[in-house]
């Protein structure tokens, strides 16, 4: 049985604590920027590719990522952490300027999510990869997964922020681009509170950043569970968010509504992602459960792409938008989670720069979905990326049943909950002895009252 403590036991480490905020706040302000690049796109222009070619910009994460990583296993962490967030708030205040005085364009747009893609390609590794030096082995799925549950969550605080202001308040996009800015005021503070910088790798054992960076991929690529892993996610990411890239322009042709109202259908997206994000947090640690779980949120994905495909009328597709939404979000966050438990921490910044990749990929594929949709129309493409979803599914299944004996890789997060399991009597001793804090690193952990924090993320 699944206790509410274990879902969240490591935010009962103050340092990752901080860390969580700071990454919820941080990342709701992509997340709210990220809905609104499209919206403005097809404001100005009409056109789903243009949609897609203002997102485009997010092509700097597939060159820059990998540099990302290996900056985030060499160096210490906070001041990346903080740089990377100080240059997107600027970035965010100036694109608002631009659309509050009517200069904005979809160059400019493009510009404006290539330097975010930019910044996020290093805090996204530097954030990752400190994770792993503030809780202990048997706490990083967990952290993991709630590092991923803070995006979810932010995937409801920007859109709900977006359709309050927008819809309701009839506030500007630009002027809700200068509002985000603002999360970084607080941002900012949290990351300065967290004790110590985060390990840096000593100078005399750095090799040239190539060799780095090429290390971090052949550490992937020969390894078959954590290859397939990587280029499942690489697929869902493309795939997950060609809904993010549509749905404005599905929302003016198909349905008569205002383009704005993608917000609405983002925010449906962000509250079925949120309990099912939670329902996850306490079997992600488990060894019988992820991989199950992962096979029927990705099918769940295809089926929900093709029902919003389907949906006949508004009210339907507000309805089955719950359902790509939430399998979009449950999917990337029992991948990478499963990932990263597997991962050795020497490599973490550099095989999470190498997932990130996936957004990038995603950039160079968001206009490519624009232009098909602009050519067969909306509806057919949607029925097209649901196809894609489920034949990668299918080899995905392939791939884990050749490699589901490999036992895990000493020193992993995985390797660490295997070892417990095995220590785990298999019948109730008669009088059992206290547990006692060197003998189980979660015994503090667990018995230590964790509090969901106020504002609290695929």
């Amino acid at each position: 049985m699944v206790r509410l403590g274990d879902s969240f036991a490591a935010l009962a480490v103050r340092d990752f604590r901080l860390l969580w905020a700071g990454s919820l706040l941080a990342t709701t302000a992509f997340m709210t920027t990220f809905i609104l690049v499209p919206i403005v796109a097809y404001e100005i222009t009409g056109s789903y590719a243009a949609s897609g070619f203002a997102q485009a910009g997010m092509v700097a994460q597939l060159f820059l990522g990998p540099f990302g990583g290996v900056i985030a296993d060499r160096y210490t962490k906070k001041p990346l952490v903080l740089g990377s967030q100080i240059i997107p708030c600027g970035i965010i205040i100036v694109t608002g300027a631009l659309i509050v005085t009517d200069n904005i364009t979809v160059l400019l747009l493009f510009g404006s999510t290539f330097l975010m893609g930019g910044t996020f390609s290093l805090m996204g590794p530097a954030r990752q990869s400190w994770v792993v030096e503030l809780v202990p082995p048997q706490l990083l799925p967990n952290a993991v997964a709630l590092q991923n549950m803070s995006i979810n969550i932010a995937a409801v605080l920007g859109p709900m922020m977006a359709s309050i202001l927008v819809l309701s308040m009839g506030l500007s996009s630009g002027i809700l681009y200068l509002l985000v800015a603002s999360l970084f005021v607080l941002v900012i503070p949290l990351t300065l509170m967290i004790r110590g910088s985060g390990l840096a790798t000593p100078k005399d054992q750095r090799k040239a950043v190539f060799v780095e960076m090429a290390a971090g991929l052949r550490y992937i690529t020969t390894r078959p569970q954590l290859r397939s892993l990587w280029l499942f996610f690489m697929m869902i990411v493309v795939t997950g968010f060609a809904l993010q890239t549509l749905i404005p322009g599905l929302l003016s042709q198909e349905f008569g509504r205002s383009e704005q109202e993608a917000t609405v259908v983002a925010l449906i997206w962000g509250a079925t992602a949120l309990p099912i994000n939670l329902a996850l947090l306490g079997v992600v640690g488990s060894r019988r459960w992820p991989w199950p779980l992962l096979f029927v949120s990705a099918l769940a994905l295809g089926v929900g792409i093709w029902m919003t495909a389907w949906a006949p009328g508004y009210a339907i597709l507000l309805i089955v938008s719950a359902v790509g939404g939430g399998a979009r979000s449950a999917v990337m966050l029992l991948n990478q989670t499963i990932l990263m438990s597997n991962t050795s921490p020497a490599f973490f910044g550099r095989v999470m720069s190498w997932i990130f990749i996936a957004f990038g990929l995603q950039g160079i594929l968001a206009p490519v979905w624009g232009i098909v949709a602009d050519a067969i129309g909306g509806r057919s493409t949607l029925f097209v990326v649901g196809l894609v979803v489920v034949v990668g599914t299918g080899l995905m299944f392939l791939s884990r049943l050749r490699t589901r004996d490999t036992p895990p890789e000493a020193g992993t997060a995985a390797a660490s909950i295997a070892a417990e399991d095995a220590e785990e009597p298999s019948e109730p001793l008669a009088a059992p002895a206290a547990p006692s804090a060197a003998a189980s690193p979660l015994f503090a952990t667990r018995l230590a009252p964790v509090a969901l924090m106020e504002d609290q993320k695929r």
